[in-house]
């Protein structure tokens, strides 16, 4: 992916686009009625190991070849490679990137990825009207703060053909099955090659899981080709034609493919919970106390550092949008709190048996959120059997 943006020949391009008085070179003949003098292409890449790319990557590229000019137009952040600080802060910005083509296909050939083009069956003027809405995102300093839910690399493409249609409109028809899902469902399914980005995913999206976005929120970059590739283009005085103009072109054989952890979050928070229970009962008849008390301390940690960090993400942070966070409820910081200014009174050991109520009332409510999963219940559970064991066995609780 690129982050610095290039700025060039913008001004050339959009007075290029305004005027049809350009002479063709001898290689490239252009039609009578100009449709082939711009090129306007959907660009998608397969995905890659790095959280913001596990869903692929997509662009519009646009070409005029009779004058040598070829663009691929990409969203990109404007955060250096590698700066998962502010990326998951959500103070990360995004902005509209102009990139020479052969640039664009070298820095993911470097990455093993493959890359797909598709022709858009665009009208000359909509195809100039495109070029010229993205040379006017292109001249802008980075001023949308990244948000997958819905400032992307998807959106930005699919609202940008959307935009460009003179008098015509997308008729996208049947819409595949996946997009009648809510948003927690829908990106287990964008994200089931991925077991470990599913799981920050769904952390992190809090109760947006539980809604429907814009159909143009909701596409991965495989997605938005399968609902375009059936989509038509409509116009009151026109004829309805497909949206792709021709079949897909490879520009890249991918050489490499994301390799998913073979162990899953529910194998690795299954194996936890196991454990613990071992301890705790091992605990119950007077063995691996020390264990125990150590097993505490870092679950205690654990806790209170997600907790923290998920009041962060959806009180302040935009990464996914402000949305109240299940999860705050288990980890809530209070517990610690609590623990701290209240652990030397003998009836402190009764706030280990409210918050394993609160646990398990947690657990049983399941059903009611597409946030709440298997994976997360697990440490749910873990955290339940921990806090149970400090009220019955007070003796050997966190002191």
């Amino acid at each position: 992916m690129f982050y610095k943006t290039l700025f060039t020949r913008c001004t050339a391009i959009l007075t290029l686009l305004l005027s049809l008085t350009c002479h063709a070179e001898e290689k490239y003949e252009v039609s009578p009625d100009s449709s082939n003098f711009v090129i306007a292409s959907l660009v998608t890449t397969t995905p890659a190991d790095v959280i913001y790319s596990s869903m692929g990557h997509c662009a519009i590229r646009m070409q005029c070849p009779s004058e040598s000019l070829d663009y691929c137009f990409s969203l990109e952040m404007a955060a250096e490679p590698g700066d998962y600080a502010q990326f998951f802060s959500g103070q990360a910005k995004a902005a509209v990137v102009a990139v020479p083509t052969q640039e664009f296909i070298n820095a993911y050939r470097t990455e093993g990825r493959g890359m797909t083009q598709y022709e858009l069956n665009l009208t000359h003027h909509e195809k100039q009207q495109l070029w010229r809405l993205l040379d006017e995102e292109v001249v802008k300093p980075p001023h949308l703060t990244f948000n997958f839910l819905n400032t992307n690399c998807v959106m930005m493409s699919m609202l940008m053909i959307e935009h460009c249609l003179i008098n015509e409109r997308i008729d996208f028809g049947k819409l595949p099955p996946a997009l009648q899902l809510n948003n927690g469902d829908l990106i287990r399914y964008h994200s089931a090659h991925t077991p470990w980005a599913q799981f920050l995913y769904i952390t992190l999206s809090g109760a947006a899981c539980d809604g429907h976005e814009m159909m143009e929120y909701r596409l991965s970059p495989k997605m938005i080709v399968e609902v375009l590739d059936k989509a038509t283009i409509q116009g009151d005085s026109t004829a309805a034609r497909p949206v792709f103009k021709e079949k897909p072109t490879p520009l890249l054989a991918a050489t490499t493919h994301p390799k998913p952890s073979p162990i899953t979050p529910t194998m690795l928070f299954g194996a936890i919970l196991l454990f613990t229970v071992a301890i705790t009962i091992a605990e119950r008849f007077g063995h691996c106390q020390k264990t125990a008390k150590i097993l505490d301390i870092l679950l205690f940690a654990f806790q209170t550092i997600v907790g923290i960090a998920l009041l962060y993400t959806s009180t302040v942070a935009n990464l996914f949008g402000s949305h109240w966070n299940w999860y705050i409820i288990p980890t809530c910081p209070i517990a610690i709190i609590l623990w701290l200014t209240c652990r030397k009174h003998s009836w402190h050991r009764h706030l280990y048996l409210a918050y394993t109520v609160i646990l398990i009332l947690f657990i049983l409510a399941t059903p009611l959120s597409s946030q709440l999963d298997l994976p997360h219940q697990l440490i749910t559970a873990t955290f339940a059997i921990r806090t149970l064991a400090n009220y019955f066995l007070p003796h050997h609780s966190i002191q």
